[in-house]
């Protein structure tokens, strides 16, 4: 399964908007900083804003976990995660199987298109594992 989120694209008004408050931001901090501290800035927004602004392409196939930015490329073997958390915008795949705060440092967050769930079906088939069996006594 192969997708692509691309945010600014899908809301043009709001990336209009927040480029019009970003580059207002940049010549501001340029005008009272300088040249050097408006360069900064331009750059930190680029790299901040980078996952809104460019496309992210996102691969799933029966052994792996693919996601691709302009920047890096992610790529985790399926077998590594434990737990699906589905949300409002996409999956989170946790390798833990309890709730932590380290979820989303250790996972993979994966924004969905709208026709998402056979993604969170494929997923979920896949990751979530069994319930365990009842040990069998021994009495009898």
């Amino acid at each position: 399964m192969n997708w692509t989120i691309h945010p600014a694209k899908e809301n043009k008004k709001k990336t209009i908007l927040s480029l019009i408050f970003i580059g207002a931001l940049i010549l501001y901090v340029f005008i009272f900083w300088g040249l050097i501290w408006g360069a900064f800035g331009l750059i930190f927004m680029f790299i901040a804003l980078q996952p809104y602004y460019f496309p992210t392409r996102y691969e799933l196939t029966d052994e792996y976990v693919q996601v691709k930015t302009i920047f890096a490329t992610q790529k985790r073997t399926l077998t590594d995660f434990k737990k699906v958390y589905v949300g409002k915008n996409g999956v989170l795949i946790s390798p833990f199987k309890r709730k932590t705060f380290l979820n989303n440092f250790r996972g993979i967050f994966l924004f969905l298109p709208p026709e998402r769930d056979e993604i969170v079906k494929f997923l979920t088939d896949r990751i979530t594992e069994p319930p365990n069996p009842a040990p069998e006594s021994d009495e009898k």
